[in-house]
């Protein structure tokens, strides 16, 4: 009736495609990219706390740019300028808790704290990310990872970071902090979008 083997219904289903299928299989291929770059590229994360007021808040939801951690020592990397950087609002992972700090010191750099005053290379930093009055003192000797006044080189592979609430920031001036490995960065913060009416980019600082 059909004429030879031919099934018409096949043909047109075939040929007009089955909606429902169409429907899934975009659903699948938008699941799998974003998977690919939830795991690759993105990092969620929480602010826990007020070390960084305020520049970030309390319960705040980021998301951290990962690329620095597979592509940051890779010529590649250093060609697009894509590792970490004096300035840097980073994650790092310290006793199973990721935390959120600012990069001061990189690999090589003489950082000193002096009067509650940061130095890098012998310059005093401008840091206009703090609010007015915040001094960065460093804590008593015996949980100090610094030397009042003096300079320590930031070890091979190695990050001196702070928070920006520097009063109520544990971070690389205290001894069971330090220096952050290369091995524990999680990412840089780029994006801020929770609440929403703070949705945005979030930048890094620039120092002289």
């Amino acid at each position: 009736m059909f004429g030879g083997d031919q099934n018409p219904f096949v043909y047109e289903s075939e040929r007009h495609g089955n909606p429902l299928f169409t429907m899934i299989q975009a659903i699948v291929i938008a699941l799998v990219i974003n998977v690919t770059i939830y795991f690759l590229f993105v990092i969620p994360s929480q602010v826990d706390g007020q070390s960084m007021y305020s520049t970030l808040e309390n319960q705040e939801l980021l998301f951290a740019n990962k690329i620095p951690t597979w592509l940051g020592t890779t010529d590649f990397g250093k060609q697009i300028n894509m590792d970490y950087k004096r300035g840097d609002i980073i994650i790092f992972e310290y006793n199973n808790m990721l935390l959120v700090k600012r990069i001061i010191g990189i690999e090589g750099d003489k950082v000193k704290v002096e009067n509650g005053e940061v130095f890098v290379n012998g310059k005093q930093l401008t840091e206009t990310y703090l609010r007015a009055g915040i001094k960065s003192y460093l804590p008593s000797a015996e949980y100090s990872n610094l030397v009042e006044g003096q300079e320590s080189v930031v070890p091979k592979d190695s990050f001196f970071v702070m928070g920006d609430n520097r009063p109520a920031s544990k971070d690389s001036r205290y001894s069971d902090v330090g220096f952050i490995k290369r091995d524990k960065m999680k990412g840089i913060v780029f994006l801020r979008f929770w609440p929403l009416d703070k949705f945005g980019i979030i930048n890094g600082a620039q120092y002289n």
